[in-house]
């Protein structure tokens, strides 16, 4: 049967939009990408991670992606994405196990939608996500985890993890050290300079001393004008030459706000995790002790702390 060019021109306007339909359906699978999000825990609900290639999730710090979580093994599960784009996870003799909706796997192919149970507490979804989908779930995250003004770590935060860093230091037998530093004369800057250099100075602050601590290290701010660091592996020795180098850091560092030069410094004070300070509240409170030793030593200085009776 002969096909005029009328048909024909219909014809590849059909094939062309199927075609466009399948590299359309093509386009949107390959944007969304296959996410983990922590939906239940102790510490880090809300958190996510984009899988590609193998990503081993643990307890210890360098895994891929790393939860310190109740009956967590320090490799635990190990997450692979296949060359057809679906994900298998695979128990990575962890003590606890690894389940998927409830049952208890060795290795098993994910659906969207699935639960992953790792140890006593922590389950995780999996679900395929585009970068809107992520960009959504990481602002929530951050909304929760971090202070809106600074972007350092937040009051909450630092109370969720500091007990975990305590436990991961108990269980390694490693030194931990807590930093609490607050800003001299702050109402000072704000009466003398107003609000907005005030604002000004913590941000420029907090940008400073995040850029010069360790990816390992906790800093948060904890109040109007002060802020804490959790020190992993280091002792009080180790946490007040960090201090003195950051407690200078600040000293130096020239803070301008609309032509006006601001002199700012910080006290310090730092408490280790020993036998006088057993838990999150008495090394926090002898920080605290050592912070207010600095302030009424003249300021601009770094303490250490002296256990009280």
């Amino acid at each position: 049967m002969a096909v005029d060019d009328e048909d024909e021109a219909e014809c590849t306007l059909v094939a062309s939009r199927d075609e466009l339909s399948a590299l359309r359906t093509q386009l949107k699978a390959k944007a969304r990408r296959p996410t983990l999000t922590v939906l239940a825990g102790m510490n880090a609900v809300g958190r996510t991670t984009s899988l590609a290639g193998d990503v081993v999730v643990g307890r210890h710090h360098a895994a891929g992606f790393s939860l310190d979580e109740e009956g967590i093994s320090r490799r635990h599960a190990g997450f692979r994405v296949l060359a057809d784009g679906s994900v298998l996870v695979r128990d990575l003799a962890s003590t606890n196990g690894t389940f998927v909706n409830g049952e208890r796997v060795q290795e098993a192919v994910l659906r969207d939608g699935d639960k992953i149970q790792l140890g006593s507490v922590a389950i995780l979804g999996f679900s395929f996500q585009d970068e809107l989908d992520e960009e959504h779930q990481r602002r929530l995250y951050d909304s929760a985890t971090r202070d809106a003004l600074t972007r350092a770590y937040n009051r909450k935060h630092f109370a969720d993890v500091l007990p975990r860093e305590i436990a991961f230091a108990r269980r390694h037998k490693r030194p931990l050290s807590v930093a609490m530093f607050d800003i001299d004369h702050f109402k000072k800057i704000n009466d003398g300079h107003g609000h907005p250099a005030g604002d000004h100075v913590l941000v420029t602050l907090v940008q400073k001393v995040a850029a010069a601590v360790r990816a390992e290290d906790v800093f948060a701010r904890i109040g109007g004008e002060e802020f804490v660091l959790v020190l992993r592996d280091l002792d009080l020795t180790h946490g007040l030459q960090c201090a003195e180098r950051l407690r200078a850091l600040v000293q130096t560092t020239q803070f301008a706000f609309e032509g006006r030069l601001i002199p700012v410094t910080i006290s310090v004070g730092v408490a280790q995790l020993d036998d006088g300070c057993s838990n999150e509240q008495e090394i926090v409170a002898a920080a605290d002790r050592a912070l207010y030793a600095a302030k009424h030593g003249g300021r601009n200085r770094v303490e250490a702390s002296r256990h009280a009776a």
